[in-house]
């Protein structure tokens, strides 16, 4: 069974130009080597397995270089590259912060630093996560960092840049390492699939470099656990069942359901991400992911961010034409707030649920909000009617009544794909109903439908102040009672004792018409109930009160444990004796059968 190496070591970089997304600092490296201007120290910072380490050995390999290259690479054929490759050189020194963070290693480095090179022109050391070191180790390190010999070289890597002193930041030539985009981290993994002959799909190598989260090195070891169990073939629904992902098309099905206001489908899809084992929190980030990537695409300056293969991207800006942005923000804060509580519900899919509930009837909720305001009626369509003048025939001295045609529109619901829909119009005539009582009973329904004159205003203000005092008179009285039911019930339904304990000891109180005070006796009590959203939410639902305030003060005399235990009096020795004797008569007798007297004080 031969060796087997993973991937983040067979294929590391060797050379400046074969380092992936770090062209600003691989630039500046070799310009300084060409030039003859390479600094004393280094510092090389960025998040894990960007290359930092890499870098570093790739420079102190060209620093020592005989046959340096006119792009300023390491010529890999003289004495001193040969020996690096074989890890056997004299004048490369890697060291682990970690493990060498005291003083005494410090100044053990100090003391090699004086030897002149036995071989090559410089003496490199790599001192790999140099945060580690101590604050003493940092002190003693400064003067040799600053003032080295002309024959030392320093190259410094961390991942952690604000725990360097600023002392060493300032002794240092810095450079930032970024987070590799995902298109070069894919395009990397598609030169190992050919190198390997390995069959991989696009979307597949796409996925494993977004979950690599910028760094190159986790992608790899990713890369590699799927590609040992995917027998030479990476296929996205491999990756999505490896790495227990949900599949955009769960994603996509819960959009296009909630355009339709189909509350069935939300369900259903729902039921079944349940069913294959992924949890709430996996749901809500990725849904929110994919609005805001579905959000991007409603431009095509911002399209080009995202980070998805071809096939899913054409979906993406396929749905995004079919929704209008005004929803997609609407949908965003939604799923945004059902985020936030998600850790405080106690029912988890059903807090997901109902935030999904309002997600789908979001339109209609905004047209009733903007069509009766203030809880008035919701206004009909403008419905046009049209009356066609009675036509009277008399028979044998009688009037006779037609039926009159009416033009009734019929409005079609908006489309939710559309940007901007018009309501479909259908014109259908229906019969006015046959009138029996001839032509004044006519003309009664025709001033019903009548536009009222200027002379009638008064009249509907008077109407308007009617009903306007009506509506006040339904809005609910604040009153105690049912507060404290409630209150109780809740008590009795929760099962934490102190907020038990809590609750039993406040006091709840109305003050005015819209105010509920409750008073509890310390911070912490006010506090736990203060954190109970469910009840205050609960207190709400009960009173439906406009504008109601919830007040919870604090009121140090309902504080129980602010009674201190009384001391007990010290009892002399004839009240002691009384006290018994009290308790039993025959102690009496036995004090006059011995002759006792008891001491007046102990």
């Amino acid at each position: 069974m031969s060796q087997y190496i993973v991937s983040a070591r067979k294929y590391r970089p060797n050379t400046f130009d074969s380092v992936v997304g770090q062209g600003h600092v691989t630039d500046t490296l070799t310009h300084s080597l060409l030039s003859g201007q390479v600094a004393h120290a280094y510092l090389f910072c960025g998040p894990r397995g960007v290359g930092k380490t890499t870098v570093a050995r790739i420079l102190a390999k060209a620093i020592n270089c005989e046959n340096l290259s006119k792009e300023g690479e390491a010529c890999n054929v003289c004495p001193s590259c040969k020996a690096f490759d074989i890890n056997s050189s004299f004048n490369i020194f890697e060291l682990d912060g970690a493990s060498n963070n005291s003083v005494e290693n410090i100044r053990a480095l100090v003391e090699q630093v004086r030897v002149p090179p036995s071989q090559g022109k410089y003496k490199v050391y790599i001192i790999d996560e140099v945060h580690m070191l101590s604050q003493a180790a940092f002190n003693a390190f400064l003067k040799t960092l600053e003032e080295p010999p002309p024959y030392v070289k320093f190259i410094l890597a961390t991942t952690e840049k604000h725990k360097i002193l600023p002392t060493i930041l300032s002794r240092c030539q810095a450079f930032d390492f970024r987070r590799i985009p995902v298109p070069e981290i894919a395009a990397h993994l598609r030169t190992i699939c050919t190198t390997e002959n390995i069959q991989a799909e696009n979307e597949a190598l796409v996925i494993i470099s977004q979950k690599g989260d910028g760094s190159l090195r986790d992608s790899l070891s990713i890369f590699d656990r799927i590609a040992s169990q995917s027998k030479g073939n990476i296929t996205y629904a491999g990756v999505l069942e490896s790495l227990q992902l949900l599949d955009y098309d769960y994603f996509f099905r819960m959009t296009d359901a909630l355009m339709r206001e189909d509350m069935t489908e939300v369900f259903l899809t729902l039921a079944d991400i349940q069913k294959r084992g992924f949890d709430g929190e996996a749901f809500i980030s990725g849904f929110s992911e994919h609005l805001r990537d579905v959000l991007l695409c409603k431009d095509t300056a911002t399209a080009t961010l995202l980070t998805h293969g071809d096939k899913i991207k054409a979906r993406y800006l396929l749905q995004a034409q079919a929704i209008r942005k005004s929803s997609l923000i609407t949908y965003l804060d939604l799923i945004n707030q059902c985020e936030i509580n998600y850790s405080r519900a106690l029912n988890k899919w059903l807090h997901i649920e109902m935030a999904l509930v309002r997600m789908c009837y979001m339109h209609r909720r905004q047209e009733n909000e903007t069509i009766a305001p203030s809880g008035a009626e919701k206004k009909k369509p403008d419905q046009s009617v049209s009356v066609v003048p009675p036509t009277t025939k008399s028979e044998n001295g009688k009037a006779k009544v037609e039926e009159i045609p009416v033009e009734i529109p019929e409005v079609k619901p908006p489309n939710a794909y559309e940007e901007h829909s018009e309501p479909n119009v259908k014109k259908e005539t229906k019969p006015l109903t046959s009138l029996s009582g001839g032509l004044s009973s006519l003309a009664d329904q025709a001033a019903d439908m009548a536009i009222p004159s200027l002379k009638g205003l008064g009249s509907l203000k008077k109407k308007a102040e009617d009903q306007h005092e009506e509506e006040k008179k339904k809005i609910p009285v604040l009153t105690l009672p049912p507060i404290l039911d409630f209150w109780k019930e809740y008590i009795e339904s929760h099962s934490s004792p102190s907020l038990k304990q809590t609750m039993l000891e406040a006091i709840v109180e109305i003050k005015g018409e819209k105010m509920i005070v409750i008073r509890t006796g310390h911070q912490t009590g006010k506090n736990r109930i203060t954190a109970e959203s469910n009840l205050l939410d609960g207190l709400r639902s009960l009173v439906r009160v406009p504008e109601l305030q919830i007040v919870i003060d604090i009121d140090p005399d309902l504080d129980k444990s602010r009674d201190l235990i009384k001391p007990k009096k010290l009892l002399s020795n004839r009240e002691k004796f009384e006290i018994l004797a009290a308790k039993n008569p025959l102690i009496n007798n036995l004090r006059d059968k011995l002759d006792l007297i008891p001491d007046q004080e102990d």
